[in-house]
């Protein structure tokens, strides 16, 4: 997850974009079936119905964002460095297992059985968006040499292509073209080449209260479509793809000075989304800490699921606070250190 900076400091506004992103994920979270359990338990026609899948489709762009800065911000690099990588799969096992054991041998022993365990050890190796942005993390130098070769008007044709069949076919017709749900490689290669074509080509800033417009009118799209089809919410919906564009312009135009505090909570993103992602600790955040159960029937769920979203994330980013004091310098930046190996084209 990268971003730009100038004069050594990153863009406050791009940081400030992150944090918005990792709070729309925490929220993702929150309705999720498996774990805050409000898309499960929420009756059809009733506020909560209503609330919930309005914050699912503003939320839903969240994942794609991300790799719309990683396009924007990288599309220029010959080499990267493999001990990145190394990083964030040290950072998805330690925090995959300690948060996993943690639960099951202090918050709830009763979980701790032979099933949870292996389910525990699967869960702390293959977090989908690790794996996936790894490969598209390898694959940067190569994907670069499309977008430094193409002129304009054909890489423009190159997204159309694209665009129409693994966004609108999908959407429209059938998962014949990609039947991942946008949650594979083929979304993220896509997103890259998109984030990189606005950073090559666009000539100058989308108007900010019209690409905000346009990013709240794409939200309401979804949310409709999410009444009556299923995949209104997958990453590649034409609309969520819409959306997260919408919402990257918004950002990119936004004027802020750098601002050090936004900076910082920044850094903390991939981290509280590796806690806030574990499904033994992030049910127990919701459903014990902040009573997520409570109100999937109630009026009060909105002041519930924001209140949940800032504590989660507040208590994510302690934890990871901790963690690299006393875990970073000793641990982690040693062994990440150890992987010499780069791509260079």
């Amino acid at each position: 997850m990268e971003s730009i900076k100038r004069s050594g400091k990153r863009q406050s506004n791009i940081e400030l974009l992150r944090i918005v992103l990792i709070l729309m994920i925490i929220m993702l979270h929150y309705n999720n079936s498996a774990m805050g359990g409000a898309l499960a338990n929420i009756h059809n026609g009733t506020f909560p119905y209503y609330f919930v899948h309005f914050t699912e489709s503003l939320s839903s762009v969240a994942v794609n964002t991300f790799i719309l800065i990683t396009g924007y911000f990288s599309y220029n690099k010959n080499k990267i460095f493999i001990s990145k990588i190394s990083r964030l799969v040290l950072l998805m096992i330690f925090w995959g297992l300690s948060l996993s054991l943690f639960t099951m041998l202090v918050l709830n022993p009763v979980l701790f059985t032979i099933h949870n365990c292996l389910k525990m050890v699967k869960m702390a190796i293959s977090q989908w968006f690790v794996i996936i942005y790894s490969i598209l993390y390898l694959l940067i130098p190569y994907i670069n040499i499309i977008v430094r070769t193409l002129s304009k008007k054909n890489y423009q044709k190159l997204l159309m292509i694209a665009i129409f069949f693994f966004y609108i076919w999908p959407t429209f017709y059938t998962s014949t073209t990609s039947n991942d749900a946008g949650y594979g490689i083929v979304n993220f290669v896509c997103l890259y080449l998109i984030g990189a074509y606005i950073r090559k080509f666009q000539a100058g800033k989308v108007a900010m209260w019209k690409s905000l417009s346009i990013y709240i009118m794409f939200s309401i799209i979804t949310m409709v479509f999410s009444f009556r089809f299923e995949n209104a919410w997958n990453y590649n919906s034409i609309f969520v793809l819409g959306g997260a564009i919408a919402l990257f312009e918004f950002f990119i135009s936004l004027k802020i000075k750098y601002n050090p505090l936004i900076n910082k909570l920044a850094s903390f993103t991939f981290s509280v989304y590796l806690i806030n992602v574990n499904g033994f600790f992030n049910k127990f955040l919701c459903q014990t800490i902040f009573h997520s159960n409570e109100y999937w029937q109630s009026s009060m769920i909105i002041f519930n699921s924001i209140t949940a979203m800032m504590g989660i994330y507040i208590i994510c980013i302690c934890l990871e606070f901790l963690r690299s004091i006393l875990l970073d310098k000793k641990i982690f930046k040693p062994l990440a250190e150890k992987v010499k190996a780069t791509i260079k084209i």
